[in-house]
């Protein structure tokens, strides 16, 4: 119960904490619907494992990791920009409705989330902490318990806020969606400034 308590507090937190895969969904569940949107909060079902697994492997060589958190920093913050273009650069009249494929929304979130330092960070800090600690059973409720609280968290934050849109004409919902590019440029510069500033 421990276990499953703390996973669904850090998934919490980290969900209603405002990042690059956060303003993504969001972006997603206000200019295609609530489909898109809930596909792309499920990003990290797909990545999480995977860094779980490097950060597991590098748990030991923290002092060599300056190298990998620069290159996702800089990567990511390079990714981020060209998202933040084609999101300001979108119609300037839209509704909430979307007909291109949900996969083609998965695959931008995973990108994010893989390019992003944040999820290695926390699985090769607190995470691996957690695992480590527990049993085989105990970390496998934790993984789950802490991808489904992030997953759920980001998708219902990102609903909330397009019903709140939807009180817009199409012009100022358009512009809403636009603005969103704002956040996703400041992620970009601080994920670069991050990723350059390792090794000064």
């Amino acid at each position: 119960m421990y276990f499953a308590i703390a996973a669904l507090t850090f998934g919490l937190v980290a969900g209603l904490k405002p990042g690059p895969l956060g303003i993504y969904v969001i972006h997603q569940t206000m200019s295609k619907g609530n489909l898109h949107g809930f596909i792309s909060s499920l990003a990290p079902v797909l990545t999480d494992g995977p860094i779980i697994l490097l950060a597991l492997l590098l748990t030991f060589q923290l002092s060599e990791l300056n190298w990998f958190i620069s290159l996702i920093s800089v990567l990511g913050a390079i990714y981020l920009a060209y998202i933040a273009y084609k999101i300001s650069m979108g119609p300037s009249s839209i509704s909430p409705r979307g007909n291109s494929s949900a996969s083609s929304s998965l695959i931008t979130a995973v990108k994010i989330n893989f390019l992003n330092p944040a999820p290695y960070i926390f699985w090769l800090t607190i995470g691996s902490g957690y695992i480590l600690m527990g049993s085989e059973f105990e970390a496998t409720i934790f993984i789950a318990c802490a991808i489904f609280s992030l997953c759920i968290t980001k998708f219902i934050v990102a609903v909330a806020i397009k019903k709140l849109g939807e009180k817009f004409n199409p012009r100022v919902y358009s512009v809403i969606l636009k603005s969103l590019s704002v956040p996703l440029l400041i992620f970009s510069a601080k994920l670069l400034y991050s990723g350059i500033s390792v090794w000064q």
